[in-house]
């Protein structure tokens, strides 16, 4: 039996799709965010298509409940074989609508203070920190692993736009890479895609099972620490 992927930050868009992918290779799926309505929703849709998936409710920046969740995923599903790390706000990507970043708490490189900056940092790097610090100790034991890790375009390039948050993601980039080397002599992959364009389902790269394939074979091949989509 394939180990579990613990999909963390899962959403009905790319969340779901990469849950959809990899448990159709056969990993049990634990879902973890904090909606248990939502993802119960998106665990019924995996199961009627006859893929092992649990619900574990939990809030990133809440380290313990966050631990406890994937504690709570490795007993009842098995090892935690994969961990996807991609939380954050969800865009309205409908034409002509314009996502409203002050009500998603990302401020502009000048308007950003140590309060907006810490916020997203708890979201985006600590909570990335805390769930692969959860996960990695049975991955190394077993000599078998993957982190990856799906940030925006502002992690690998400035926008002034996105100050906050490329203050989080352009850490957790750099860290990521920082990691990489070491853990795959234990056996542990670690990726990190960055996405520039839109997430919408449709022809294009942005369809959120075009990522989730993305994903899939790069944690199959592990060959490949970053891929950028859309720039």
């Amino acid at each position: 039996m394939s180990s579990t992927i613990a999909v963390v930050g899962a959403g009905p868009g790319l969340g779901r799709a990469i849950a959809r992918r990899f448990g159709s290779a056969g990993h049990p799926v634990a879902l973890i965010a904090r909606s248990r309505q939502r993802l119960e929703a998106i665990a019924a849709s995996l199961r009627a298509e006859g893929i092992a998936a649990g619900v574990y409710p939990a809030d990133v920046t809440d380290t313990p409940g966050l631990t406890a969740a994937l504690s709570a995923a490795a007993g009842e599903l098995g090892r935690i074989g994969v961990m996807s790390y991609s939380p954050g706000a969800t865009w309205d990507h409908a034409p002509g609508r314009v996502p409203d970043l002050a009500a998603m708490g990302i401020t502009s490189a000048l308007e950003t203070t140590p309060e907006s900056a810490r916020a997203q940092f708890d979201l985006l790097m600590a909570g990335a920190l805390a769930a692969s610090r959860a996960v990695l100790p049975a991955m190394r034991q077993a000599r078998d692993g993957a982190l990856l890790f799906t940030t925006g375009m502002s992690a690998v390039l400035p926008m002034p736009m996105m100050g906050s948050t490329g203050i989080a993601t352009a850490g957790l980039r750099n860290w990521a890479s920082a990691v990489r080397d070491d853990l795959a002599k234990d056996g542990v992959y670690v990726g990190h895609v960055s996405i520039g364009l839109p997430i919408m389902p449709g022809p294009g790269e942005g369809d959120p099972g075009a990522i989730a394939e993305r994903w899939f074979q790069l944690a199959q091949t592990r060959d490949t620490f970053e891929t950028t989509i859309g720039f």
